[in-house]
C-alpha cells in the first residue's frame, strides 16, 4: 500500500502521505474556525453587533454549510473519476487568495466581504473533503483504518481548538481597541490600528503551510476514471440514496449526519455564554476549545480501543453519555466551570460516537463509488447541521437571556441519535 511501512504502525517513515494530509487537514480546518468563530463572535457582540439580529451566528454557520450541500454531489464524483491527490493539490493552492480576500473584509469593514469569502471558503472544503476521507483506505491497510480516523479526528480537532483560540484572542484584542476611551487609549489604539490586519495575515500563514504539506502526498490513481460528473449535482444524491435506501450504510450515514446536527446546535450555544458567564471572547473560545480537545481524546482513544476492528458498542455508549450530559449542561446552575466540566464530557462522548460511523462510511462503500457515498453523506450531515442553524436561528429568541437551556433539547436530539445506532447491524462490516 502506498505510503504505509507496516501493518501495526501508522505514522512511520514510510507514511509520509499519512502525514502530509494530516497537517494539510490541520490547516485547513484551523483557517475555516478562525474565519467561522470570528465572524460569530463579531455578529453577537464585536464590530458586526445587530446585523444579523439575535441568534445571527446560526446564520453564520448556515452560510458555512450551504455549499456542502450544493456542491458534494459534484465533489464525490471527481474525488472517483480522477486522483483525489491532484484534487486535494488544486483545493489548497484555492484557499490561499480566498484567505486575503476574507482579511481585506476585516481591513475595510466590510462585513459582506467576509460573509463571501467564507461561503467560497467553505466551497473549496467541499471540493476537499471527499477527496480527504476517501484517500485514507488508499494510504493505509484495512487494519489501521480506525486508527487513521482517529488520527484524522484527533488532529481536525486540535486544528479546530487552534482556530477557535486564535479567533477569540483576535476578536478580544480588537475589540479592546474599538472600546477605547482616553487619551492613552485612544493614542495606543491610534497605533495598534495596524491589528486590523492581522486576521488577514494569520488566515493566509495558515493557508501557505497548508499548501507546502499537501504536496508531499504519494500519486494515487483514479479508482474509476469512467465516472460520469452529473450536471445537476443533486442527481448524484438522489441515485446514490436510491443504492444505499435500506441497507446498513443509510442507517450509518443518518447517524453520521446526527452528530453534526448535535455539533453544530451547541457550539452555537456556546458562542453566546460569554454574555451569560460575562466573559471576554478570549475566555469563551477556552470553552469551544475544551469541546475540541475532547472530542480529539474520544476520537484517539476510540480509533484505539477499536484494536483494527469496528466498534459499534463505542457509538451507542458514547450515545447515552451525550444524552446524560446534555441534559446536566441545560438544567445545572450555570457557571464556568460547570460548563467547562459539561462540554468536556460532551467532547469525549462525541468522539466515542464519531469513530466507528465514520470507519463504517468507508468500508461499506464499493471502492469505485466511495467518492460519491462520502460526497452524499457529507451532503446529509451539512443538509442537518443547516436545519440545526436555522432551527437555532429561528427559536433561540424564545430562551430569552438563558441560551443554554437548548442544550436540554440537544439532550433530546441524542435519544434519536442513539436510537439510529441500535439499528445499524453489528456484523454489517463482515457481511458486506
Amino acid at each position: 500500500m502506498l505510503g504505509v511501512s507496516t501493518e501495526n504502525t501508522i505514522v512511520g517513515s514510510g507514511n509520509k502521505g499519512l502525514i502530509a494530509l494530516l497537517v494539510a487537514q490541520f490547516m485547513g480546518a484551523a483557517n475555516d474556525n478562525i474565519l467561522k468563530t470570528l465572524l460569530g463572535f463579531f455578529v453577537v457582540r464585536g464590530m458586526w453587533e445587530g446585523k444579523l439580529g439575535q441568534g445571527g451566528q446560526g446564520i453564520i454557520a448556515l452560510c458555512l454549510f450551504v455549499p456542502f450541500i450544493f456542491f458534494s454531489g459534484w465533489a464525490g464524483p471527481l474525488a472517483d473519476r480522477f486522483s483525489k491527490r491532484s484534487i486535494a493539490i488544486q483545493m489548497k493552492f484555492l484557499e490561499l487568495p480566498l484567505a486575503v480576500t476574507a482579511g481585506c473584509g476585516f481591513i475595510f469593514d466590510n462585513f459582506w466581504l467576509t460573509a463571501v469569502a467564507m461561503i467560497l471558503l467553505a466551497t473549496q472544503s467541499t471540493f476537499f473533503s471527499p477527496a480527504k476521507y476517501g484517500m485514507i483506505p488508499e494510504l493505509v491497510p484495512k487494519s489501521l483504518i480506525s486508527r487513521s480516523n482517529g488520527l484524522l479526528n484527533m488532529t481536525t480537532n486540535i486544528a479546530v481548538i487552534t482556530g477557535m483560540l486564535v479567533a477569540g484572542i483576535v476578536s478580544t484584542s480588537m475589540q479592546e481597541v474599538a472600546g477605547a476611551t482616553d487619551s492613552v487609549e485612544i493614542e495606543m489604539a491610534a497605533s495598534a490600528a495596524s491589528i486590523s490586519l492581522l486576521p488577514g495575515f494569520v488566515l493566509s500563514v495558515v493557508a501557505i503551510v497548508g499548501i507546502v504539506a499537501i504536496v508531499w502526498l504519494p500519486k494515487l490513481k483514479p479508482l474509476d476514471p469512467t465516472t460520469t460528473i452529473p450536471i445537476n449535482p443533486f442527481s448524484s444524491y438522489i441515485s446514490t440514496i436510491k443504492n444505499i435506501f435500506g441497507t446498513p450504510l443509510f442507517t450509518c450515514a443518518i447517524a453520521w449526519a446526527m452528530f453534526y446536527l448535535l455539533a453544530t446546535v451547541a457550539l452555537l450555544v456556546v458562542t453566546e455564554l460569554g454574555v451569560v458567564l460575562q466573559v471576554d471572547d478570549t475566555q469563551v473560545s477556552y470553552l469551544l476549545a475544551s469541546i475540541g480537545i475532547a472530542v480529539g481524546s474520544g476520537s484517539l482513544a476510540a480509533g484505539f480501543l477499536s484494536k483494527g476492528s469496528i466498534r459499534l458498542e463505542l457509538s451507542k455508549r458514547g450515545a447515552i453519555a451525550m444524552i446524560i450530559v446534555l441534559g446536566i449542561a441545560g438544567l445545572a446552575p450555570v457557571s464556568y466551570w460547570t460548563m467547562l466540566v459539561c462540554l468536556v464530557g460532551l467532547g469525549i462522548a462525541a468522539g466515542f460516537y464519531a469513530i466507528p460511523l465514520q470507519s463504517l462510511m468507508q468500508l461499506l462503500p464499493v471502492p469505485a463509488r466511495r467518492g460519491r457515498v462520502l460526497a452524499t453523506s457529507n451532503a446529509l450531515s451539512f443538509l442537518f447541521m443547516a436545519i440545526g442553524s436555522l432551527t437555532y436561528w429561528g427559536c433561540r429568541p424564545l430562551f430569552g437571556s438563558d441560551p443554554q437551556h437548548i442544550f436540554v433539547a440537544c439532550s433530546l436530539i441524542a435519544v434519536i441519535a442513539w436510537r439510529i445506532c441500535r439499528c445499524i447491524p453489528p456484523d454489517c462490516v463482515d457481511s458486506n
